[in-house]
Parts: structure tokens; sequence; C-alpha cells
């Protein structure tokens, strides 16, 4: 017996490729990428083209929103270009109060400590009866 599969070539073109099926936890906003450690949590958000001034960084119930918008017009040339970015991500067990933002090459680097209750720890187990 044969199987026939039926094959679109123009199908390929504009699908994902396989690979990124295999990444559940990949983020859906290009540009973004947060990773953490025992004692941070670390966001990186690209904002090429605008200044660190025109950067907002607001938290909201665990919700980080970064906004950044730059518009530009040069009316001698007729010109006009906009840089607009927008992200959100929910991040919990952060110290928001302690938190630092910066935009260094285009890329605002956001670090949150971690909040005491929200550090990794190592329970122990005990055994209780008798053997």
């Amino acid at each position: 017996m044969v199987n026939l599969v039926r094959r679109d070539p123009m199908g390929s073109l504009f699908a994902w490729p396989r690979w990124m099926d295999d990444f559940d936890d990949m983020s859906t906003q290009r540009g973004l990428k947060i990773r953490g450690d025992d004692k941070n949590i670390y966001l990186e958000a690209v904002v090429a083209g605008v200044p660190a001034e025109d950067v907002q960084v607001d938290v909201e119930d665990g919700v980080v929103t970064v906004k950044a918008e730059k518009k530009m017009e040069d009316k001698k040339k007729g010109e006009y270009s906009s840089y607009n970015y927008y992200y959100t991500a929910a991040l919990s067990g952060g110290q928001w109060d302690k938190a630092n933002a910066e935009v260094k090459h285009g890329v605002l680097e956001l670090t949150i400590p971690r909040a005491e209750a929200a550090k990794p720890r190592k329970i122990t187990v005990k055994t209780s009866g008798k053997k």
C-alpha cells in the first residue's frame, strides 16, 4: 500500500519554521527578553532610536509595561520618522521600589531584586513514623 501525502509548495514560505514549535516558553514579543537568577529578575527591551527620557516603565499588580516613543519631523526636508515600542510582561516576586532601569545602546535594561518570599529555598524533608 502506498501512502500519498498532499504537499503545498508555497505553504512553507509563509509558515513558522518547525523548530519554532519546540519553544513553548518563547516570548511572543520580539525585542523582549526576560531572565532571572536567585537574586534578581532581568528584563531587556529594545528601544532603539528612543532616548531614555522618552522611555516609560510602569508596574501595576505585577505587570510591567514599557512604552517608548519618539517622533521627529524635519520640515525643511519634508521628512518624518517615528519610533514606537510597547511591551508588557507579568512578573511576580519583585521588589519594585528597588528596581533599576537604564538605557544602553538602544536597549532598556531593567533589574528587579527578588523579594525575600520569592527567593528559591530548599525544604528539608523529614521522615515520620516507625521503621
